[in-house]
């Protein structure tokens, strides 16, 4: 036991009070301590980035594949999504494939820095609207090469042996249909546009064993001096058997399949586009076609759906194959351009964009 005088007292006990106070604390501390205290060390916890919280995206079209895979695919990237083919929402994001993202679209989500388009075209997207709100527009530009390119070859062929036609005659109790189809081997193949789609399209071409491959672009393009040689358009529409159109549609390109060019053409000469519809002067190739002045595979046209008196549609049945665009509309190709979406909107959310054709 220890005595204390009366006059040392207050003064010990205001010294030792504050320290017991202190180790009181400290043992309170040691029993709220969190697990990021390891002994007497604060181990800094990192900051909430991208991947740290969930952002909203609004899919305001059918993405062509069943709707669990689709929401299954951004899930897995980190995102919430609200499935709002026409509801307003509070999204970060929109996805659309080619439903038109105009201002009254852009107005139902107010909080959207983002147009994620599943296609490789984007005409269909208002850029100067989207620009004036600082909104960034993000695409797929290769997810259907092989799609697209091995259907202009099935187009070429479905004209040249006379397949659509030739089912119909089956079906009429009829046997003999024709005279005979025609062959690919030693023909002349022109490719306008010589892309990514142009080139696998010239690739798939050669395995035929044609008589030469010509291309045309606007821009020289090494990778395809392998297949063919560049030339004019004006040369390709002379020499050319099968002319198969690859070109984007913009301002440059649209209407650069004049009627002038289409009658360079030759009865036997098939015109397959899988482009897109107005990049072709359709009045003229629906003249034309009627005239039988050359034969064509279709898989585009200027008002999709075709209007049913639009006056493609009365073109005679053996001028031309028609399909409803569907090149680049495989199984494999439709899955591979979600997933491309959904990484494209990931890296613009982790400021890695890709894909961007617009920059807000």
């Amino acid at each position: 036991e220890i005595s204390v005088s009366n006059s040392l007292g207050p003064l010990l006990c205001r010294a030792i009070l504050p320290m017991a106070m202190l180790a009181a604390g400290s043992r309170a501390m040691r029993r709220l301590r969190p697990a990021s205290f390891v002994g007497k060390q604060l181990q800094a916890r990192p900051l909430l980035g991208a991947r740290a919280f969930s952002q909203k995206v609004a899919v305001i079209q059918d993405q062509q594949i069943p709707k669990n895979e689709a929401i299954d695919q951004l899930t897995a990237k980190g995102f919430d999504v609200s499935w709002s083919l026409d509801e307003p929402s509070d999204a970060w994001a929109i996805v659309t494939v080619t439903t038109p993202v105009t201002e009254a679209v852009l107005d139902k989500h107010p909080n959207c820095k983002l147009v994620a388009v599943s296609f490789t075209g984007f005409n269909h997207v208002d850029l100067e609207a989207c620009k004036k709100r600082g909104i960034s527009v993000v695409n797929v530009p290769a997810y259907s090469t092989d799609s697209v390119a091995e259907l202009s070859v099935g187009l070429a062929l479905a004209v040249y042996r006379e397949i659509p036609a030739g089912e119909r005659t089956l079906k009429a109790g009829g046997w003999a249909h024709s005279a005979g189809g025609m062959e690919i081997r030693d023909k002349v193949v022109g490719i306008v546009g010589i892309g990514d789609i142009g080139l696998r399209t010239a690739e798939l071409f050669s395995a035929f064993g044609p008589k030469e491959i010509l291309g045309w672009s606007r821009r020289p393009k090494s990778a395809f001096d392998k297949f063919g040689k560049q030339v004019s358009m004006e040369e390709v529409f002379d020499k050319s058997d099968i002319v198969s159109l690859h070109v984007a549609l913009n301002a440059e390109t649209q209407g650069i399949i004049s009627r002038s060019l289409m009658e360079r053409l030759r009865p036997d000469s098939v015109l397959i586009n899988v482009a897109r519809g107005p990049v072709c002067d359709q009045p003229a190739l629906a003249d034309l076609l009627s005239q039988r002045r050359f034969r064509a595979g279709l898989d585009v046209f200027h008002t999709e759906p075709v209007p049913a008196d639009d006056a493609i549609l009365k073109v005679p049945a053996d001028q031309a194959v028609m399909t409803p665009h569907v090149a680049y509309k495989t199984i494999e190709a439709l899955r591979r351009r979600m997933e491309i979406t959904a990484t494209n909107m990931r890296l613009f959310a982790d400021a890695k964009p890709r894909n961007v054709v617009l920059e807000a």
